[in-house]
C-alpha cells in the first residue's frame, strides 16, 4: 500500500471518528447542513484552482472522472468547517472571532501543506500561503454566513 492511500485512509478514519464522537446528537442535522455547504463551497473553489492551474492533484481517487481530489475536499475540509462552527465564538469581541478564523484557516492550510510536502496528493504550482489562508477564511465565512442564516429558521 502506498503512502498516499495510507494518508487518505487515516484522514477518512480520523474525520469520521471526530464527527461521530464530538458532534452533539441533538445538533447532528444542523451540522450535516454545515458539512454539505462547506463541501459544495470547497468543490467550487477547488474546481477553479484546478482550471486556472494553480494546484494539481497527481494522485486522485477517481483519476478518470475528475482532475480534483475527492477526499481532501469531500471530507477533510468540510470536517474543519464543522468544527469551526461547533466552536465558533458567538457574542464575543471581534478579536476573538478573528483569532478563531485565523486558527482554523491556518490549521486547514497546515494540513494541506504537510500533505503536499510529504505525498503526491497535492502539487502546488503557483499557490502561496497567504492566498491559501485567504481562500480558507473566505470559505469559512461563507459557511458561517449560511449557517447563521439557516439557524434563523429554527427560532
Amino acid at each position: 500500500m502506498n503512502k498516499e492511500l495510507v494518508i487518505l485512509f487515516l484522514s477518512w478514519i480520523t474525520c469520521l471518528f471526530l464527527l461521530i464522537k464530538f458532534i452533539p446528537k441533538e445538533k447532528k442535522r444542523y451540522f450535516q447542513i454545515i458539512f454539505l455547504v462547506a463541501h459544495a463551497t470547497a468543490w467550487i473553489v477547488q474546481y477553479i484552482q484546478v482550471n486556472i492551474r494553480v494546484v494539481s492533484f497527481p494522485y486522485r481517487e477517481f483519476e478518470h472522472a475528475t482532475k480534483m481530489s475527492f477526499s481532501l475536499y469531500y471530507l477533510v475540509l468540510p470536517t474543519f468547517a464543522v468544527f469551526f462552527m461547533l466552536y465558533y465564538p458567538e457574542k464575543k469581541n471581534w478579536m476573538r472571532v478573528l483569532i478563531h478564523y485565523l486558527l482554523f484557516s491556518n490549521a486547514m492550510h497546515l494540513y494541506m501543506f504537510l500533505v503536499e510536502r510529504h505525498t503526491e496528493l497535492i502539487h502546488d504550482i503557483n499557490w502561496h500561503w497567504w492566498f491559501a489562508v485567504s481562500i480558507d477564511i473566505f470559505i469559512l465565512y461563507l459557511v458561517k454566513t449560511f449557517a447563521f442564516w439557516f439557524r434563523k429558521g429554527f427560532k
